[in-house]
């Protein structure tokens, strides 16, 4: 194999590895209370929540009541495109812009220590 051709493949071989662990199922405890807390997972999908409710087991031993599931908010992300045309009859250069919005969005699973 040349080594232009081992590049591309390890270069390949990353970036797969980057989107795959971007579609990993990853939950994170973001409040921690003496009485129970809070842990946040991106979807609300089976895997994930696994992982969500081992943390708020590992914080409760004894066991926890889930009290309140929610989706909320924790940012957004603005993507702006410009294109510009030059308009040959009228001699005139366009630009135009598009803006998108996007919330960035996480599932919030709110739990109390038995």
């Amino acid at each position: 194999m040349s080594a232009r051709r081992a590049g591309n493949a390890a270069v390949a071989a990353a970036g797969a590895a980057l989107l795959l662990a971007g579609c990993a199922p990853t939950a994170r405890l973001v409040l921690v209370e003496p009485g129970g807390g809070a842990v946040v997972i991106r979807r609300n999908e089976p895997k994930s929540r696994e992982k969500a409710l081992a943390l708020a087991a590992q914080q409760c031993p004894r066991g926890f009541d889930i009290v309140r599931e929610e989706e909320v908010v924790v940012g957004e992300t603005v993507t702006r495109e410009y294109s510009t045309e030059f308009d040959t009859v009228m001699e005139e250069v366009r630009t135009t812009e598009e803006e998108r919005v996007r919330r960035r969005l996480e599932w919030r699973i709110t739990f109390t220590c038995k």
